[in-house]
């Protein structure tokens, strides 16, 4: 009776189908170098690598449906749910205006492309307080977890951006500051 029963199983559970979930990927396009505070301009996508639709807040409540979040990080891992904004650097601060919460639905082996017609979305601005080196400019999608995903491991995409130092300021009372001169060497 036993191996009848697990024959009956194993027929079952070769004949089910497949569990069907939609798959949200970021693709992500953003400068190689800026400054803090800078204002942004970046390309986004997001494709849908799995075999359902995944609702987008357009067409379905904001509690069923994906946003994206625009972060910057000392790495290439995501906060552990929804990026929170803050005016000084952080790690995997969102940037000022880096919520996309206006998100269209995307079928199955489809892309989304944000910021038609050009496809660049923003501006987005970067803290203050980063202190000069490298970073990563983050796209996380549905960090908060509403949409049900066949893989949940792939909601982040990052670019490496470097954050250069701010000119240092004039003094107006004593213009710029020169260069020295060579020292003349005897010929």
């Amino acid at each position: 009776m036993r191996s009848f029963a697990a024959v009956l199983f194993a027929a079952f559970a070769f004949a089910a189908p497949a569990f069907a979930a939609c798959d949200l990927t970021p693709i992500i396009g953003a400068p190689a170098t800026a400054r803090n505070g800078q204002a942004l301009m970046i390309t986004l996508a997001v494709e849908n690598r799995g075999d359902t639709n995944c609702p987008g807040t357009i067409e379905a409540p904001p509690a069923a449906s994906y946003m994206v979040d625009i972060f910057l990080s000392t790495d290439r891992n995501a906060p552990a749910t929804w990026a929170v904004y803050n005016a000084t650097w952080r790690e995997d601060v969102l940037l000022l205006g880096g919520r996309v919460s206006r998100t269209h639905s995307v079928g199955p082996g489809v892309t989304a492309r944000y910021g038609a017609p050009r496809y660049e979305i923003g501006p987005f601005t970067l803290p203050t307080g980063i202190p000069p080196g490298d970073y990563f400019l983050c796209a996380g999608v549905d960090l908060g977890g509403r949409v049900a995903e066949s893989n949940e491991r792939n909601n982040i995409a990052c670019n490496p951006i470097r954050i250069v130092a701010l000119p240092r300021p004039i003094d107006p009372r004593r213009g710029p500051t020169p260069r020295p001169m060579p020292t003349p060497q005897p010929h």
